[in-house]
């Protein structure tokens, strides 16, 4: 959610109202042509509706997208809009944990942790798309090495960094992240200097779809809606290297077909499908020798805690 509101305001309008997880896509387009200064999705995993709230300068504006598509409208303080709560730290499975202060401590002193304060930019670790990608990291066994140590990652639409963080930190040697919301690409640099001493994540303002791959890498991360994901498969499979992987996140129960046909077009096999409530991660491997894919075709479905 990005915020251009005036510290002096102390007022500003809010039209909210629940929408069908599936019908995200769809509000997103109609939100571009909104008079909106900003706005939010907020879901919980595993439910089939998401509340969306739009902010708006005036009651006029709120009440005229009352009249179009329904829901309601609030007052809000400019004041709720960066008051935060603490929020206990986010565990991923036994092998890292997600702190959001810097105060509250992790609950176990010896698994590695990041920090991710609650922000602006998506990925904090608590829903379900990033949940998944983040718990295969911590699994992953690249070529019967130890995870993603000494190997290339790219993080497709980034958000607050931290799944390209989380690749740092578990040693890859190189690790580029995109977005294409330069507020994002802030924040996630703003991320990795709160974790490391050093810079070493190139960051970088890109739309997906128009994704120009200079190089390719051992590991693609992908966490996108399942249309951008669909739309921009041809540019995000050039990016994977033979033999490599790339996992997609942010897909639907009832999507994944869709998505897994998009990629099968542009040489790259299913390895296996991860479920959290409705949200499913797919992995796929590039086209490389002793490569080979799911017997018949057929997908292989993990459910995660």
């Amino acid at each position: 959610m990005g915020a251009n509101v005036a510290a002096s305001r102390t007022k500003t309008w809010c039209w909210r109202r629940w929408i069908l997880s599936d019908r995200r896509d769809f509000w997103v387009e109609r939100l571009e042509a909104a008079p909106a200064n900003s706005w939010a999705l907020l879901e919980r995993p595993g439910r089939a509706r998401v509340l969306l709230e739009v902010y708006v300068e005036s009651r006029g504006a709120a009440a005229a997208l009352g009249r179009q598509w329904g829901g309601r409208i609030r007052a809000m303080e400019v004041r709720e809009w960066f008051e935060t709560r603490p929020t206990p730290p986010t565990a991923i499975g036994r092998k890292l944990e997600i702190i959001h202060e810097a105060t509250v401590g992790g609950k176990n002193p010896e698994c590695p942790r990041l920090l991710i304060p609650h922000g602006l930019a998506f990925g904090s670790g608590e829903h379900a798309t990033t949940y998944l990608l983040l718990r295969a990291l911590t699994h992953h066994d690249h070529r019967r090495q130890t995870g993603v140590r000494g190997t290339t990652v790219l993080d497709l639409g980034t958000g607050s960094g931290v799944l390209a963080l989380a690749g740092r930190l578990f040693g890859a040697g190189k690790v580029v992240a995109t977005d294409f919301d330069p507020e994002a690409i802030r924040t996630a640099r703003e991320n990795e200097a709160l974790n490391f001493s050093r810079p070493l994540i190139r960051w970088r303002c890109a739309d997906v779809r128009r994704l120009r791959a200079r190089a390719r890498f051992d590991l693609v991360l992908a966490n996108l809606f399942s249309g951008i994901l669909a739309e921009g498969a041809p540019q995000i499979a050039r990016s994977v290297r033979p033999g490599g992987q790339l996992w997609l996140s942010g897909i639907l129960d009832g999507q994944q077909r869709e998505v897994i046909a998009a990629y099968r077009g542009h040489g790259l096999q299913l390895i296996r499908a991860v479920r959290r409530g409705r949200w499913i991660m797919l992995m796929l491997r590039a086209g490389g020798p002793g490569d080979q894919e799911t017997v018949g075709g057929a997908m292989k479905t993990t459910q995660t805690k």
